[in-house]
């Protein structure tokens, strides 16, 4: 009773995210489209401070946009319905590999682990190691390096992934904190960002009945863990 009560309520969050993100969205648009035929139709006109102050409610505009995409991501990450498949991990690890790619970003990677062992893992777990790269390139001191880790306990029934970084680490008092939505540890003019990409970890690992958490040192480099039921 007590699960079928929890899936329950997950789904009428879900369902009360996405509502919200929708319609916040539909009046940023508004905003935005005003703002923008204003700067087309007025610009030239309007005082170099006036002018600072309309390019302010842009660039706003814009991080709201990312922000209620965020927003999206982290409902939809709590949906069980959603995550119904199982596939490779190495593949899945390659897929989010892809990221650092794209981002030009020369990395010594070491994924060995998952190339020794077929491991089968929801489709969804791609996303979580997406997100555990990201936060390990932005957060990167100096060259990055990170191994995939995992460990496997068939009595248990779990099995663990973990990805451990060179960054720059934290005080580990604050490892349930990270965890949380739009909570942060340095400001964003230093570390970019919504808040929300270690808690989309955590909403997609706990949907399957899984854990996540961190371990770091205020001296550098942290392994960010997960295990799964399997």
């Amino acid at each position: 009773m007590s699960t079928t009560r929890t899936s329950v309520e997950r789904q009428t969050e879900n369902e009360f995210l996405l509502a919200l993100a929708h319609d916040l969205r539909q009046h940023l648009r508004k905003s935005v489209t005003r703002a923008q035929t204003l700067e087309r139709q007025a610009h030239p006109s309007l005082s170099p401070e006036l002018q600072a102050h309309l390019g302010e409610i842009l660039s706003a505009g814009q991080e709201m946009d990312v922000l209620l995409t965020r927003l999206t991501q982290y409902a939809v990450a709590g949906s069980v319905a959603q995550q119904p498949t199982s596939g490779d991990l190495g593949v899945m690890f390659d897929s989010a590999l892809r990221r650092l790619t794209a981002q030009n970003v020369d990395a010594e990677i070491d994924s060995s682990p998952v190339r020794t062992r077929s491991i089968q893992a929801p489709y969804s777990v791609e996303t979580v190691l997406r997100e555990l790269l990201d936060n390990a390139l932005k957060f990167r001191n100096g060259p990055v390096k990170i191994s995939l880790l995992v460990e496997q306990s068939p009595e248990k029934h779990v099995f663990g992934i973990g990805i451990k970084d060179t960054g720059i680490g934290f005080d580990p008092q604050y490892g349930e904190k990270i965890m949380r939505p739009l909570e942060r540890l340095h400001p964003t003019s230093v570390y970019p960002g919504c808040g929300l990409g270690l808690a989309i970890c955590q909403r997609t690992i706990e949907a399957w009945g899984g854990t996540i958490w961190a371990e770091s040192s205020l001296s550098g480099g942290s392994t960010f863990w997960f295990s799964l039921p399997v």
